[in-house]
């Protein structure tokens, strides 16, 4: 099965609706992208599947099973922002350490190759990593 399905999910911010009956489907081994104006709702509709907020109406489902308020199906979800929520200071291998922590089944050995395989050095801090060499 392998499928993240969103059903007719709607989504208000008080008299703003801000999804209206979004219906999708996300397939595995698949790269999708979501194009639209400020405010059209994607970043919504991506909180709504990785469980940071709560649809109004419909429901995500991933192979099958419910994702909200599921911390089984939420373990197979994440949502990286533009946004930077690690210290400052924190080093690139220590935010491999703490994702390992908070998501189990996160590959931290597999991480670390990866990174080596790309040249990034895990000594270089989080906040270094967007600037132009």
């Amino acid at each position: 099965m392998n499928s993240l399905i969103v059903s007719d999910v709607t989504k208000y911010y008080r008299d703003i609706r801000a999804l209206n009956n979004v219906s999708v489907k996300f397939e595995r081994s698949k790269i999708y992208g979501l194009l639209g104006r400020n405010g059209a709702g994607k970043t919504t509709l991506l909180n709504i599947i990785t469980g940071k907020i709560f649809a109004d109406h419909g429901k995500v489902t991933l192979n099958g099973m419910e994702v909200s308020e599921n911390d089984e199906m939420l373990r197979n979800v994440f949502m990286m922002s533009e946004r930077n929520y690690y210290p400052e200071e924190m080093k690139v291998s220590d935010a491999f350490r703490w994702t390992k922590m908070f998501y189990p089944g996160f590959d931290e050995e597999r991480a670390l190759r990866l990174a080596d395989q790309f040249g990034l050095s895990t000594n270089n801090k989080i906040n270094s990593l967007s600037e132009a060499e």
